[in-house]
């Protein structure tokens, strides 16, 4: 016995061997698409199939990237570190380790084509490793705020606004150490350039040449605040003193030192700002590019259903949602259940199932810069029709027998005349949505608070049906014709 339940243990052990490591992998928490504008796809590791990029989406390692003209995304890996790709790129996530997860903390990546700008969380570790590859190059990070430009012919410009990289050729060897405001250029079969001073531009343009400084910094790609439509968007950063300074025909004050700060004029929408300095017959421009999104999405219900009611479990709800931003995106929420994402405006449909009694519907039109309008609907759903019950007479079928009229009164039986009390008592079932008509006979009947009812019909001498009829305000019906009043 004592062997067969080593030899139990032991396969079961062994299989535990063989699939942790897949659950581990699985498990690998993925980065995230934090921002995006313009037309960028996602390919999946292994697929042939490219996706549109939305906020929010995850990004796993093998997956690549690639953005059009005018696109531009913001991708956070798990540690908080943070990639902006530029329009016309091609990345890859080759790698993307953590110690939580994969007891190794490894990100590596390749930029193909295009623009990169990127600030990673400092390495503290030997065991950490940061890496980005070129056609050209291998750049080596720790903790670093660097932007690398991948040329048509393969060259690669690897500039370090912060910290320090090493940077090698990949074909023809060699290894040079780039510092903070240090560039090095890497070409096909070359080795790295040695590294020599720059001016950083924070929006991913080229840097200038000789000792003529220019930086320009903003805060974000994306503004929400409406109070820039009209006081403009902050522009500073640095010059060479004496230069002049322009940002889309707008003069720049530069203090004597170089400093610079002003605001520019912003549109809703995609915004190209354009600083270009002159000195000494030297002219540099830089292109910020920034998303400013003020307008809250609007919703449009095609039938308002606050305070409805229905007998139907299957409601479908529809209606159009507005966006006045330019270029933005939004997603419709229904019940947090996303329906539908739009580019500008558009129409949307879902059938919800309800249940009996009150639904609280959530409305959430969501843009692509987090501004949210919420609308917050009630319907009724109410399938149980009234209940009647009759408590006088309390037969179905009632004969009544009538002496006729004396002979000198008696003209036309036909225009005889009887009355019948009839009382009882009508109810709404849970869940009620109050009655909305009742009658007998054609005549309107006003219920007491508590359902009981009392009516006078008229008769006349043979058969007289009794016909019932109470609707709810959700639309159910009650009918009731079976009873009948005989009179002889």
């Amino acid at each position: 016995m004592r062997s067969i339940w080593n030899f139990h243990r032991g396969v079961l052990f062994f299989l535990l061997f063989l699939v942790l490591p897949y659950f581990m992998v699985e498990a690998a928490k993925p980065a995230k698409i934090k921002f995006a504008i313009g037309k960028s796809e996602l390919l999946p590791g292994g697929k042939t199939n490219w996706q549109p990029i939305t906020v929010g989406m995850s990004v796993q390692q093998g997956d690549r990237l690639r953005t059009a003209l005018n696109a531009r995304i913001e991708l956070e890996m798990p540690d908080g570190s943070v990639l902006k790709i530029s329009e016309n790129s091609v990345f890859d996530v080759k790698e993307l380790k953590t110690q939580e997860e994969d007891r190794e903390d490894r990100m590596s990546f390749t930029l193909w084509a295009g623009n990169l700008w990127a600030s990673f969380k400092k390495v503290i570790s030997g065991r950490q490793s940061r890496e980005i590859e070129t056609p050209s190059a291998v750049v080596a990070i720790r903790g670093t705020i660097i932007e690398m430009d991948v040329a048509n012919d393969a060259t690669t410009t690897v500039r370090v606004v912060e910290g320090k990289v090493s940077v090698k050729s990949r074909d023809a060897g060699g290894e040079v150490i780039v510092e903070s405001n240090q560039q090095t250029t890497v070409q096909r079969g070359k080795k790295p350039t040695p590294p020599k001073a720059f001016s950083q531009d924070a929006q991913g343009q080229s840097p200038g040449t000789g000792d003529f400084v220019f930086e320009v910094n903003t805060a974000k790609l994306q503004i929400t605040d409406p109070a820039v439509l009209s006081a403009g968007v902050l522009v500073e950063g640095r010059v060479s003193p004496g230069a002049r300074l322009i940002a889309n025909g707008k003069p720049l004050q530069v203090a004597p030192d170089g400093n610079f700060r002003g605001r520019v004029p912003v549109q809703e929408g995609l915004n190209a700002i354009k600083v270009t300095a002159e000195l000494r017959g030297q002219r540099q421009t830089r292109t910020i590019r920034l998303f400013v999104n003020t307008k809250k999405p609007e919703i449009q219900i095609s039938r308002p259903v606050t305070g409805r009611f229905t007998n139907r479990r299957n409601y479908s709800l529809s209606g159009a949602v507005f966006d006045a931003t330019p270029m933005d995106k939004v997603k419709v929420y229904i019940n947090d259940e996303m329906v539908i994402e739009i580019n500008g405006r558009g129409s949307f449909n879902r059938t919800i199932i309800l249940k009996e009694g009150k639904n609280n519907i959530v409305l959430r039109a969501v843009d692509r810069s987090g501004n949210v309008l919420e609308r917050s609907e009630q319907i009724f759903l109410d399938t149980v029709k009234p209940i009647v019950t009759i408590t006088q007479p309390a037969q179905e079928a009632l004969i009544r027998f009538e002496p006729p009229p004396p002979p000198d009164r008696v003209t036309d039986f036909a225009k005889e005349r009887f009355t019948q009390v009839i009382r009882g008592l009508i109810i709404d079932p849970h869940p009620s949505s109050t009655i909305k008509r009742f009658g007998i006979n054609g005549k309107e009947i006003r219920p007491n608070s508590d359902g009981t009812f009392e009516a006078v019909i008229n008769l006349r001498r043979g058969e007289n049906r009794i016909s019932i009829f109470a609707e709810d305000v959700a639309g159910n019906i009650y009918r009731d014709d079976s009873r009948k009043i005989l009179i002889r």
